[in-house]
């Protein structure tokens, strides 16, 4: 090689996307099947759901010893728990990544109780974190709010960059989209979120989808984003 020739070494940054419980669970999944440049963990207290529904690189299954797979059933204290036995294990995980995004859904039990407990872990590691917090439906899911707001709070106390996603926004958008239909419209705007926020960091991957066959880097979806509320500073 020529003196004349510039050499550009980039130091590859490490980003992790740790979804939580179910929902965050279906955002990895989402993230995972599409090829993005991040590394998926998935955290779970249900096994079933964790082994049979979820695809990500990694995969931690908490809290087997007291729950025998069957999840928190809606109990955040649970899950807090479970998070916190198995700390070394998460630790594990997360250790190394330069940006940890942790995505879950307030309301239930694994979410809203591991979600805090798993981010202040990768604050004490001095990963740059950023929760992306889905809110529940409180039309169909009222019990579920009391839950997920004193989640939030909990979250907003360890983490300095939230993004808090609300469901009931998207349900007021599209009227007419079925469950199912919504959950994959919430799925994809996570994602887009998350990879937007990647772009805002002027994080550097090697691509922008890795090992893509068509070899497109265009990580545009069908369907248009969902209002997503202000980022919130704690």
């Amino acid at each position: 090689m020529s003196e004349s020739q510039d050499v550009e070494v980039t130091a590859q940054i490490r980003v992790a996307v740790v979804g939580v419980g179910g929902a965050g669970n279906n955002v990895v999944t989402d993230m995972y099947d599409s090829l993005a440049p991040v590394h998926t963990i998935a955290v779970n207290t249900d096994k079933n759901a964790l082994h049979l529904n979820t695809r990500a690189d990694e995969k931690i299954y908490i809290c087997k010893e007291v729950l025998k797979g069957e999840g928190t059933r809606g109990d955040a204290s649970l899950g807090k728990k479970c998070a916190e036995i198995h700390e070394q294990e998460l630790k594990k995980a997360i250790s190394g990544y330069d940006y940890v995004f942790v995505v879950a859904g307030l309301g239930g039990g694994t979410g809203s109780g591991a979600a805090p407990v798993i981010i202040n872990i990768a604050e004490s590691l001095n990963c740059t974190v950023i929760a992306v917090m889905i809110k529940p439906f409180s039309l169909f899911e009222m019990s579920r709010v009391p839950v997920a707001t004193e989640s939030l709070r909990k979250i907003k106390a360890v983490c300095r960059d939230v993004t808090v996603i609300e469901n009931d926004i998207l349900l007021d958008s599209r009227p007419n989209v079925t469950m199912n239909q919504a959950f994959r419209i919430m799925n994809n705007t996570v994602k887009r979120h998350i990879l937007r926020s990647m772009d805002g960091l002027n994080i550097q991957t090697a691509n922008l989808y890795k090992n893509k066959k068509d070899g497109s880097d265009d990580h545009s979806v069908n369907v248009e984003d969902v209002p997503i509320s202000a980022s919130m500073k704690a």
